[in-house]
């Protein structure tokens, strides 16, 4: 499947932004002059080119939540075993994520978590469920 990948101002780019992509294509229609694609989360659309300001503010980095559900998916088919599981600590950690609203992916406590949960016995990639970029459909 073809990605489409936008900057973060919703432009569409024709050089890869890890964890600013989607499927969905821009239309197949001439663009009027002046306009460029500008993916607003559920659809591109054309808007008007305005110039560039002329010192550019700096980039900050962006939170890395996703979704508790989406964290929950990157256990894979652990995820049901890591569920299932009856252990105290294991059941505290999931209750304790089911009580969030997202997954902050950059907490520092989230790596003993996931080494709490390779300690009762499950298979986990702690790279990459922390690393993996963040898809669009994983966003809280």
């Amino acid at each position: 499947m073809q990605k489409f990948y936008f900057d973060n101002g919703g432009w569409l780019s024709a050089e890869p932004i890890e964890g600013r992509e989607t499927t969905i294509a821009p239309p197949d229609a001439p663009l009027p002059q002046g306009c460029a694609w500008n993916f607003t989360g559920y659809e591109w659309q054309a808007h008007e080119l305005s110039p560039a300001p002329h010192a550019l503010p700096a980039l900050t980095a962006s939170p890395r939540h996703i979704s508790v559900g989406a964290f929950f998916d990157r256990f894979g088919a652990e995820k049901w075993a890591i569920l299932a599981d009856t252990s105290p600590m294991v059941q505290a950690l999931v209750r304790d994520c089911s009580a969030r609203r997202y997954i902050d992916l950059d907490r520092p406590d989230l790596v003993q978590a996931l080494q709490l949960l390779v300690q009762a016995g499950h298979e986990v990639d702690a790279e990459g469920i922390l690393g993996g970029a963040i898809r669009l459909e994983e966003l809280p």
